[in-house]
């Protein structure tokens, strides 16, 4: 029997979770709750990035509908909205650190919107259902980068992660989405750079639903649940990656 699921694997992005004023970042905690709830009821099983590794590697079956919930930016409302809701539910989620911005607030925004402590992230990672990944050290995109600030930057999440003694996976959210795309020889030498770093994935933006086995492990496709979506705009993109599905 294949280790891989037919369906493909959706991987959801969510950024902010509020009680109200819904917009392209912020998804209200009733329509995330109905969002999930609707994964739920069709069968679809949370898997984390590990999950996928481990089932790559040794052959373990992953879920007949696997899908992977990601929050960016880890703001504080991440926990006080979104991880109540994942607990009712018993769903995992991987959460993406801004590493230098841990305690502040989003700045790279020029924001006041308050990003989860180290402390905070530690006592989150602890409990064990929430996967913890990096989103660059000073959300910067990798667009912009040459490889040996790419490096310097990929060594400054994991070291400072590991000083805080956050057990952290080591997948890359790239900021903004953005990465060398349309310049094929920096693109080389970056996923050269992440192999040497042993860095496991890392996720773009795509609106697309993966195939699996996955075609590039760092170029993976992630479905942006904005705000703004309906509900049944969230169905069409679960099902197709994009609201219109003949896009």
């Amino acid at each position: 029997m294949s280790i891989f699921s037919k369906n493909g694997l959706p991987i959801l992005m969510y950024h902010k979770v509020a009680d109200s004023d819904p917009d392209g970042l912020t998804v209200t905690a009733d329509m995330l709750e109905l969002q999930l709830s609707f994964l739920a009821e069709k069968g679809y099983e949370t898997v984390s990035f590990l999950d996928l590794k481990t089932s790559a590697e040794t052959g373990k079956e992953l879920p007949k509908k696997p899908v992977i919930i990601t929050f960016d930016d880890a703001y504080e409302n991440f926990r006080t909205h979104a991880l109540p809701i994942l607990k009712k539910l018993k769903f995992k989620a991987t959460l993406f650190v801004p590493v230098a911005f841990m305690g502040k607030t989003n700045l790279w925004d020029l924001g006041s919107e308050k990003i989860l402590s180290a402390g905070e992230l530690k006592r989150i990672e602890d409990d064990g259902t929430i996967e913890i990944g990096i989103h660059s050290f000073l959300h910067r995109s990798y667009a912009d980068l040459a490889p040996e600030d790419m490096k310097e930057d990929l060594e400054n999440c994991f070291n400072t992660m590991a000083f805080h003694h956050i057990r952290t996976s080591r997948v890359l959210a790239y900021p903004y989405g953005g990465y060398p795309k349309k310049d094929p020889e920096l693109k080389s030498l970056m996923k050269e750079l992440f192999t040497r770093m042993d860095l496991w994935y890392a996720v773009r933006i795509g609106n697309r639903i993966n195939s699996l086995p996955l075609k590039d492990k760092y170029e993976i496709k992630r479905i942006d649940i904005k705000g703004t979506d309906s509900f049944r705009a969230f169905r069409t993109k679960l099902a197709h990656g994009r609201k219109n599905p003949f896009a």
